[in-house]
């Protein structure tokens, strides 16, 4: 703050120089992680690594089985013969998209754990705990 001619108080904007210089000194307090450092770490890039294939795999699957299920019904009749009584194939695939749609996010919501503790422990590594800094 800036005062001006008549006592009044003016905030003045910081400059490159001054954001970078309070930047520096909350990350030596602890405030803020050096997330250049962080993201050249070995835990860094194992953890994007994993969540990566993880959630490439996980899409491929999803979208190749209800992709594949449309081709299938529009252009084929694979999926018309009776699979019990009056139930045709049809209803077996689409039931299980469903199926498959709550296993993945069960899946994923484990997995996104694993994740989450794999990036507390970079932050550690770099001395920075999300619960102190909030």
């Amino acid at each position: 703050m800036a005062k001006t001619a008549t006592g009044n108080n003016v905030s003045v904007p910081a400059t490159g120089q001054d954001k970078a210089k309070i930047a520096t000194n909350k990350r030596e307090a602890g405030h803020i992680p050096d997330f250049e450092a962080i993201e050249a770490s070995a835990s860094f890039r194992e953890l994007m690594k994993k969540k990566k294939a993880f959630l490439i795999s996980t899409t491929v699957l999803f979208l190749g089985l209800y992709l594949l299920f449309n081709l299938v019904i529009s252009y084929t009749d694979w999926l018309s013969a009776p699979f019990i009584g009056d139930i045709s194939w049809v209803w077996v695939f689409a039931f299980g998209l469903f199926a498959m749609t709550w296993i993945l996010v069960t899946v994923y919501m484990k997995r996104a754990s694993k994740f989450d503790e794999m990036a507390h422990d970079t932050l550690k590594e770099f001395n920075y705990d999300e619960e102190e800094n909030r």
